[in-house]
This record gives structure tokens, C-alpha cells and sequence, in this order.
């Protein structure tokens, strides 16, 4: 697959957890994904400062893969407890933009499945991916927060 497409892929799946997010959903079942393949995909979208459409084109087996990460290998409640220990400020992961809050557990997500020696490689598309959704101080803190999280955990030692 393309790294353009993985790219594209990866967006996807900010999206379709952004939803679950804002919607505060928390049942998953294949029938939301296949709704959600079935309105986005070739969907035109921009990105901020961007003054450029581009129609989203992702990876339906990718994307179907990383749902099933998400749905297997991600316990919300869990997962804002760790996180909630690597954050030096007063707001609670919980309480984060939604759209934070996505990548992370997009990231999160992925590297779940992800082979060791590609962990940077992932990280860094998403991070890529951060810095046309959110501001560059909330991109480091993204990075700085997976960074802690893949040290404690040890994410993958395959």
C-alpha cells in the first residue's frame, strides 16, 4: 500500500474515532464502520490552512483492520488512567478536545499492531498528520504522551 494511501487511511480513522468522541458512543459494532467506509470514502475534504479540497480515499481493509484494533486492544477508562499519570497539567485526559483525544487513541491503536521496528514510522504520519489538525504546542504534547506511554508499556518488543 502507498504511504499516501496509509496516510489517508490514518486520517480516516482520526475521524471515524473523533465521532465516536463527539457522539459520546462507545458501542462499536462492523455496522458503524461499514457506515462510516460508505459515507466518507471519496468524501472532499480540506485541512486547516489548506486552501486545497482533496477527495479522501483510504484503505477500507486498513481501515477495517485499525477498527478492529480499537475495538479489541483499547480500554478508554483504562487508557485515561495511564495517561492521565504522564500529564503534568490540571485537565484530566478525559476532559481534552475530542480531537486530541482521537489521535491519541488512534496511535495508541495502531502501534498495538504495529511491528517494532516500524513504531517511528507510524508515529510520525500520525504526527504528520496532527500538525493539520491541531496546533504545533498540542503536537509535541501528543508526541511527548505516546513517547511515555510506548516506554512504560513497551509497546511491541516483537
Amino acid at each position: 500500500m502507498q504511504n499516501f494511501t496509509k496516510s489517508q487511511t490514518r486520517l480516516a480513522f482520526v475521524q471515524y474515532i473523533f465521532q465516536l468522541e463527539f457522539s459520546n458512543t462507545e458501542i462499536l459494532d462492523n455496522q458503524s464502520i461499514e457506515d462510516f467506509q460508505k459515507h466518507f470514502y471519496n468524501t472532499n475534504i480540506s485541512l486547516i490552512d489548506d486552501e486545497k479540497e482533496f477527495k479522501l480515499r483510504f484503505n477500507k481493509n486498513f481501515l477495517k483492520r485499525l477498527y478492529e484494533s480499537f475495538q479489541n486492544n483499547i480500554n478508554k477508562k483504562t487508557i485515561n488512567q495511564e495517561l492521565n499519570n504522564f500529564i503534568n497539567i490540571n485537565r484530566k485526559f478525559e476532559k481534552w478536545d475530542n480531537i486530541l483525544k482521537s489521535l491519541i487513541f488512534a496511535i495508541i491503536t495502531e502501534l498495538k499492531i504495529t511491528d517494532k521496528n516500524k513504531i517511528k514510522i507510524v508515529l510520525n504520519d500520525y504526527l504528520n498528520i496532527s500538525k493539520s489538525l491541531v496546533s504545533q504546542k498540542e503536537t509535541k504534547l501528543i508526541n511527548a504522551i505516546i513517547q511515555k506511554y510506548i516506554d512504560k508499556n513497551e509497546i511491541n518488543k516483537k
